[in-house]
């Protein structure tokens, strides 16, 4: 196992005190990506976010994707600013900034990217067909899946399976996220390609009284 391996493992578990003896031993892998994912990147996605603030205060400097992910408004301004064409830009795991922005839940950074010329209906990199509603709806954020709708998101769009944002929010019992797609004119009748439609992955009585 490689050192770089050895900070990710240490992110991934939330163990600050790893991280920190990582680091001491050799302060340059702050800033060493593995797979293209940086160790900022690396505590959002392993849902400790509160270790970028020891990675940063140990010289991990934030770039596009990481901003977004960490809802790091003012330095994703920053950096828009320098480089205006990174609101379109995919990172190495196939996701743009907006796709992060939706899944973490920043809309302040939404806001931003989609201001700055961001497309609401990009689709990610990677094969998986995501859009950024797919992720807001996925993780359950309202005021994100209005900004998207509001720019001109496909609300019936479907990623790899065929699941559409309905899908995905009557699969989480999500009454609110449910209401808000049925209300902007998604078809409750789509099926994922194995044949379901928001009805069937739904448990919650709340949410199927919703669907037809």
């Amino acid at each position: 196992m490689t050192q770089t391996d050895e900070l990710f493992d240490a992110i991934s578990d939330g163990n600050t005190q790893a991280v920190e003896q990582i680091l001491d031993a050799d302060p340059t892998l702050v800033a060493v990506p593995r797979e293209g994912i940086t160790p900022l990147r690396m505590a959002a996605y392993a849902g400790h976010p509160e270790l970028a603030e020891h990675l940063e205060r140990r010289g991990a400097a934030a770039d596009v994707f990481d901003a977004a992910a960490l809802g790091e408004v003012d330095h994703l301004r920053d950096l828009l600013d320098a480089d205006a064409d990174s609101v379109s830009a995919n990172a190495a795991d196939g996701f743009t900034a907006l796709h992060l922005a939706a899944w973490f839940g920043h809309p302040k950074v939404a806001e931003l990217l989609l201001a700055r010329g961001a497309d609401p209906q990009s689709v990610a990199a990677n094969g998986t067909n995501l859009q950024p509603l797919h992720s807001a709806a996925a993780g359950g954020h309202i005021v994100i899946a209005h900004l998207l709708l509001d720019r001109g998101a496909d609300i019936d769009a479907a990623q790899g399976g065929g699941i559409t944002p309905l899908h995905s929010a009557a699969h989480r019992n999500d009454v609110e996220m449910v209401s808000l797609l049925l209300g902007r004119g998604a078809d409750p009748a789509s099926a994922t390609d194995d044949g379901q439609t928001a009805a069937a992955l739904a448990t919650d009585p709340a949410v199927l009284a919703l669907l037809p």
